[in-house]
């Protein structure tokens, strides 16, 4: 193996983390590097924006938290909180649709590395390594050898996003992290279309009658997940209901109360034996073993921490 990368991946591979901080900077550079393929100085400033984008996809998406206490945020993640609770629109949506719309506070992003990270990356314990020189006083780092970044960038993000998923795993609850960070780093967050659920949910609940507000919603249906997307980043039949449009905005992301659970296990149960007839599927299975193994309770639960 190349010594350098050898030096760089044993780097990112075992540097000790108090929060995410040196995961978001490795990524940063590397993707600075290939996105300008002349360049061997890289300036705070310049990293700070992708940091910024980083934050803003996981914290708007699914409100990851970033180091073991969630009162106590990592200064850059509470700014990216701050820009975020300016935002209007109610729906989360990729940085890269908005970022024309923000003035990213770059500043205090580049005191943050510069105080918290820039030096830190370079040392595991009371060894350091020579990945780039740094000159703090100026803000930038000059990369000993660029094109090891680009040619094994594939390589190199992966074990990035292996290292960032470890450690929000020891700061969250919540499930399928390493499939939210994958699909944050490539800008592929999408919601699955509930259409194909219909059928399911229409055989339990034929008057269509709001899970909710028990409403008849023939004309104002829409198909929601009782716990947030959010937090599962799933769509499984055993989490889905019929609700009125006006109630599904209301409800937002917000963690529902113990009656809406209990609703929903008694809804599950009636809809499994409304099932049993039918030619068993993917999605009729996924509802057995929810059942089975109490997946509502235990995510409400998990939601809920």
């Amino acid at each position: 193996m190349n010594p350098y990368l050898k030096e760089l991946t044993h780097l990112i591979s075992n540097c000790a983390m108090e929060n995410t901080y040196k995961m978001s900077w490795a990524r940063a550079i590397t993707e600075y590097l290939i996105t300008n393929t002349k360049d061997q100085s890289i300036h705070f400033d310049d990293l700070s924006p992708l940091i910024f984008k980083y934050y803003w996809n996981q914290i708007i998406f699914f409100n990851l938290n970033q180091s073991p206490n969630p009162n106590k945020p990592p200064v850059i993640c509470q700014i990216v909180k701050n820009e975020i609770n300016k935002q209007k629109n109610s729906k989360p949506v990729l940085f890269t649709r908005v970022e024309n719309q923000i003035e990213i506070p770059v500043k205090e992003i580049s005191d943050a590395l510069s105080k918290d990270v820039s030096h830190r990356f370079l040392k595991i314990g009371s060894e350091s390594f020579e990945i780039y020189d740094l000159d703090k006083k100026n803000r930038t780092l000059t990369i000993q050898e660029p094109e090891v970044f680009r040619k094994y960038s594939p390589i190199i993000f992966e074990l990035i996003n292996y290292r960032w998923t470890q450690k929000l795993e020891e700061c969250n609850s919540s499930p399928r992290i390493s499939k939210k960070v994958k699909g944050t780093d490539r800008g592929k967050i999408k919601r699955g279309n509930l259409s194909k659920f219909k059928d399911y949910l229409y055989l339990e609940n034929p008057e269509r009658r709001c899970f909710i507000t028990e409403e008849n919603i023939s004309d104002d249906e829409s198909i929601d997940h009782v716990i947030p997307w959010s937090y599962l980043y799933s769509d499984d039949l055993w989490n889905l209901v019929l609700v009125k449009k006006g109630a599904n905005s209301s409800k937002s992301n917000n963690i529902p109360e113990e009656g809406l659970i209990k609703k929903l296990e008694q809804r599950n149960g009636k809809l499994l034996e409304l099932l049993k007839d039918h030619e068993s599927d993917k999605h009729i299975e996924e509802l057995k073993l929810a059942i089975q193994n109490d997946y509502v309770r235990k995510f409400w639960t998990g939601c809920r921490g």
